[in-house]
C-alpha cells in the first residue's frame, strides 16, 4: 500500500511539473489543474506565451477573452500571476533559479575591409619617425591621402580596417552576485588610432607597415542587483560613433570622433536603476592610456543617459584628466608626453540626442566641447562642435543616412580650426551578417588663415572623396 500511495504521490508530482514545462501545439504553457479551471481547449483561452526568464511557473500571454479564467481564485491578471498551486508543488519556492557562472560567453568577431578614394589623388598617409619617448614608430599626417578620414589610409588602394575577435561574459546581478569579463582585440589600418597613445604602453607601436595591432578592451567584471564595475581597459563612453564596425552606419567617421578617446583605464560604476535611467562613473589613468600610467595621469570618467520618451533618448558624458604630471622614465625629457603637453587639465564633455521620427526615420545629435590647459603659463587649446546624423531605413536590408557637421578645432591638432563635412551614404544588407557601405563625401575648411588648408599637403581648402567598404561578421 505504502508502494502504491509513493508512486501515486509521484505521479501528481510529475504530471504537476510537466504541467508547468509541457509546450502545446501552439506554444501555449498548460497551467496546473488544481488551482485553475480546465477550460477547453486551453489554446482557445491562451495566445502562444513567452516565457518569464528564470521562472518556473508562468508566462505572460494575452487574454483572448475573459469567458473563462483559469487563475480566478488568484485575484489577479493571469499574465503576471504566479499559479499558486505549483507554488505548493514546488520545493525551492522561495528561491529563484541562478544561471551557471560559465553560462553567455560569447565569442564573436568582423571583418571589415574597403577602397576609398579622393578627388585631389593623394596616397600618402603615414611615415616613420621618432615620438616623444624616442620611439621610431609611424606617424599620422593629417593633411595626405585620406587620413584625416580615418577608416581609409591610402587613396585607391583595398585595405583591411579591422579584423576583430572577441570573448566576452556580460555580468548580470539580477540574480545575486555574478562575474563577468572581456578581452578583444584587432588587426588593421584602423587599430593605429585604437592603441593606447596616452602613455606609450602596452599594445602601441605593435605595427607592421599601416597595420597595426590594439587590444581596446581587457577587463574584469563584477556585478550585484543594478550595480556593476569594470576593472582594466574598456571603451570609452564619449561620443556617438562607433570605433566596432558592425555598430556604425558610415565608412569614415566625423572629425569629433578623430580628437576623443577609444578607450581608458581604470575602474568604472555603472548603476541602471531601471529601463529609462543609467549612470556610471569612474577613475580613469587618462586619454587612451594602458595600465602602465608612464605619466601618473589620474582623473574622472562620468555619464548619465535617460529614455526621455519612447522615441527620445539623451545622454550625457564627462571626463576630466590631470595629464602628464608624472616623469616618463623612457626618456631624459620628462615635459613632454605623447601629446607633447606638460602638466595639462584636460576636460571633455559630449553630449547627445537620439529621436524616432517615425519608424523609419531617426534624427541624432552630437555636441563636443573640449577644453586642454596647460599648467605652465594657463594656454588653453580648444575643441568643439556639433554633428549631426539623419538616416531612413527602408526595410531590413536597404537604409541610406545623411551626416553634416561642423567643427572648430585648434591648429595644433592640424586640421585646420574651422572645418565641415558632408557624407552621404548608403547601406545594404543582402544578409543579416554582411553589410555594404558606399558613400561619398565633401569635407571643406573656412578658416581665413592663408596656411590653413588641411587637404592635399597643404595645399587645398577642400576635398571630395568616397568609396566603398563592406562588414562581414560571426
Amino acid at each position: 500500500m505504502r508502494k502504491v500511495f509513493v508512486f501515486s504521490l509521484f505521479l501528481v508530482l510529475l504530471s504537476g511539473w510537466g504541467g508547468v514545462f509541457a509546450q502545446t501545439e501552439t506554444d501555449s504553457v498548460y497551467r496546473g489543474q488544481e488551482a485553475c479551471s480546465p477550460c477547453e481547449p486551453i489554446e482557445k483561452v491562451w495566445l502562444p506565451c513567452e516565457p518569464i526568464e528564470s521562472d518556473w511557473f508562468c508566462c505572460r500571454s494575452s487574454r483572448i477573452n475573459n469567458s473563462c479564467d483559469p487563475c480566478d481564485a488568484i485575484g489577479s491578471d493571469p499574465c503576471d500571476a504566479v499559479c499558486d498551486s505549483w507554488k505548493t508543488f514546488n520545493p525551492f519556492k522561495n528561491k529563484r533559479h541562478r544561471k551557471s557562472f560559465f553560462d553567455n560567453i560569447e565569442v564573436f568577431g568582423w571583418v571589415q575591409g574597403g577602397i576609398y578614394t579622393n578627388s585631389r589623388g593623394n596616397t600618402i598617409a603615414r611615415s616613420r619617425a621618432q615620438n616623444f619617448n624616442g620611439r621610431e614608430v609611424a606617424q599620422f599626417d593629417e593633411t595626405s591621402g585620406n587620413g584625416n578620414l580615418l577608416s581609409t589610409v591610402h587613396s585607391t588602394d583595398f585595405q583591411i580596417n579591422q579584423v576583430w575577435l572577441g570573448v566576452k561574459k556580460e555580468a548580470d546581478g539580477q540574480h545575486g552576485l555574478d562575474w563577468g569579463f572581456a578581452a578583444e582585440g584587432f588587426f588593421g589600418t584602423e587599430a593605429f588610432f585604437a592603441q593606447s597613445w596616452g602613455d606609450a604602453k602596452f599594445d602601441y607601436g605593435w605595427q607592421d607597415g599601416d597595420y597595426h595591432t590594439s587590444i581596446p578592451q581587457l577587463y574584469a567584471q563584477l556585478a550585484y542587483g543594478d550595480l556593476s564595475v569594470k576593472l582594466g581597459k574598456f571603451e570609452t563612453v564619449l561620443g556617438f560613433e562607433a570605433l566596432r564596425a558592425p555598430d556604425f552606419f558610415f565608412y569614415s567617421h566625423s572629425y569629433l570622433f578623430l580628437v576623443e578617446p577609444t578607450s581608458h583605464s581604470g575602474a568604472f560604476f555603472e548603476y541602471t536603476p531601471n529601463d529609462r535611467l543609467s549612470l556610471g562613473a569612474g577613475y580613469i589613468t587618462g586619454a587612451d592610456a594602458s595600465f602602465e600610467n608612464a605619466y601618473d595621469d589620474h582623473g574622472f570618467l562620468g555619464t548619465i543617459s535617460y529614455q526621455l520618451t519612447d522615441k527620445l533618448n539623451l545622454s550625457y558624458a564627462v571626463m576630466y584628466n590631470r595629464n602628464g604630471y608624472g616623469a616618463y622614465h623612457d626618456t631624459d625629457d620628462d615635459d613632454f608626453n605623447r601629446y607633447g603637453l606638460s602638466g595639462t587639465n584636460i576636460y571633455l564633455h559630449t553630449v547627445t540626442a537620439s529621436y524616432d521620427i517615425s519608424d523609419k526615420w531617426n534624427y541624432s545629435l552630437q555636441w563636443d566641447y573640449n577644453d586642454i590647459k596647460t599648467r605652465n603659463g594657463g594656454d588653453h587649446e580648444y575643441m568643439y562642435g556639433i554633428s549631426n546624423y539623419l538616416t531612413y531605413q527602408f526595410n531590413d536590408r536597404w537604409g541610406i543616412g545623411f551626416r553634416a557637421e561642423w567643427v572648430n578645432v585648434d591648429a595644433s591638432y592640424g586640421y585646420g580650426n574651422d572645418l565641415s563635412n558632408y557624407t552621404l551614404g548608403l547601406n545594404w544588407k543582402p544578409y543579416t551578417n554582411i553589410s555594404l557601405r558606399p558613400e561619398i563625401r565633401y569635407d571643406y575648411s573656412a578658416s581665413k588663415d592663408a596656411d590653413d588648408k588641411p587637404f592635399n599637403n597643404g595645399k587645398n581648402r577642400d576635398q571630395f572623396s568616397g568609396g566603398i567598404g563592406g562588414v562581414v561578421s560571426f
